[in-house]
């Protein structure tokens, strides 16, 4: 039985990234780009107002008095430097004309009758946003393997380039296996239970920036199985997930399956907890798991070695391990196996949550992070653990 660092080792073997394609910004939300991002011009272009007000010159005691000779409009390029005594009236974002000159805020004047205006403070070139101030043209604003969220968007989208190279998303299948399952819309019935893994890992695969291309839900029988398996197959997915069947009993098929249509399993076990009956195998570039089928366990192994992998094939790093502060009194009770227990965030660190068993879904609804409890763990006031 593997340890969780021996898998990660063995899951970090198993290829790079996935190619690369443009996209348009719209869709770039979350992938990792594969090129550098050069300025092409300075940034910002030229000088510019940084608030609604007045330029003069920079000279000029408070007090003084002056004619506003007109506006320097938004858009428009800046005119020739203001004359001794006079100003022009600016906004956020107006061209600065070059000279000594500073801004006076509209709220920081007085105007009489005549249109002239009076200084209550001397003007300041803090005021204005100096050409270059940001970056020059040619520096390198975002580097490959840089992940696009909402500020490296915008950077984009002010430099012009509106389709960035990115790692294409991975596509994933996902296979749902047993007999006691029923939809989730299904009326209750004895015996029976409501597939909630296949909801759990639809949103785990939408945050982990990956595609879900198909997914099938079977029965006990390796035939059924096995038929709906071949079916994802057609999808020509890049990662194939198996929930249950991944251990050892009359009815858990993932190990026979996945060696039936040539992979070869490189994880058979792992000793975590949860996530035990854990299994990982390869064919060619593709990447399949068997996944225990109790939701905290799938969703324990999906954030410990389905998202790795998942990242990786962005061109992206594994989330890394934290050390977490523990809120006062946090219990973390050792077990023979590493234990990755859920918990949540407090204002004071991070407390561990109360699970009856890996197949409490209650627990799910309030976890932040996953804390590690090593077999020989002792009281401490931190442990590593993963953000969820």
């Amino acid at each position: 039985m593997l340890s969780v660092a021996a898998v990660w080792q063995r899951l970090d073997a198993l290829g790079g990234p996935l190619p690369a394609e443009r996209v348009t910004l719209a869709t770039a939300a979350e992938r990792v780009l594969r090129e550098p991002v050069t300025a092409p011009e300075d940034q910002p272009p030229f000088d510019r107002a940084a608030i609604d007000g007045y330029v003069a010159r920079l000279d000029l005691p408070a007090g003084a008095s002056m004619q506003v000779l007109g506006d320097i409009p938004m858009g428009a390029s800046a005119p020739d430097t203001p004359p001794l005594g006079a100003a022009l009236r600016l906004f956020t974002g107006s061209a600065v004309p070059s000279g000594p000159l500073g801004l006076v805020m509209h709220e920081d004047t007085t105007t009489d009758v005549n249109g002239r205006i009076t200084l209550c403070v001397a003007p300041s070139a803090s005021f204005i946003r100096r050409r270059a101030s940001q970056a020059r043209a040619g520096d390198l604003l975002l580097a490959p393997g840089t992940t696009l969220q909402a500020g490296a968007l915008a950077l984009l989208a002010s430099v012009g380039l509106v389709a960035p190279l990115v790692t294409r998303r991975a596509r994933v299948a996902h296979l749902t296996t047993g007999g006691e399952l029923i939809a989730p819309d299904a009326p209750a019935q004895p015996g029976r239970i409501r597939d909630s893994n296949s909801t759990l890992i639809a949103a785990l695969l939408a945050g982990a920036c990956a595609e879900l291309v198909a997914h099938a839900r079977t029965g006990e029988s390796y035939e059924d199985t096995a038929t709906a398996f071949v079916g994802l197959l057609e999808s020509a997915p890049d990662v194939l997930l198996i929930s249950g069947g991944s251990s050892g009993g009359a009815h858990d098929h993932t190990a026979r399956l996945l060696t039936a249509h040539g992979f070869t399993l490189v994880v058979e076990q792992v000793a975590s907890r949860p996530g035990k009956p854990l299994l990982v195998a390869v064919r060619g570039a593709q990447i399949a798991f068997g996944l225990p089928g109790n939701p905290i366990s799938h969703f324990v192994c999906f954030h410990l070695f389905v998202a790795r992998v998942l990242a990786r094939l962005a061109g992206a790093a594994p989330a890394p391990l934290l050390r977490l502060p523990l809120a006062p009194g946090a219990a973390l009770r050792p077990h023979p196996r590493e234990t990755w227990w859920p918990a949540s965030r407090t204002t004071e660190g991070y407390a561990p949550l109360p699970w009856a068993d890996s197949s409490d879904l209650t627990a799910l609804v309030r976890t932040q992070a996953l804390l590690r409890v090593p077999s020989a763990a002792t009281p401490e006031s931190t442990a590593d653990g993963l953000l969820v």
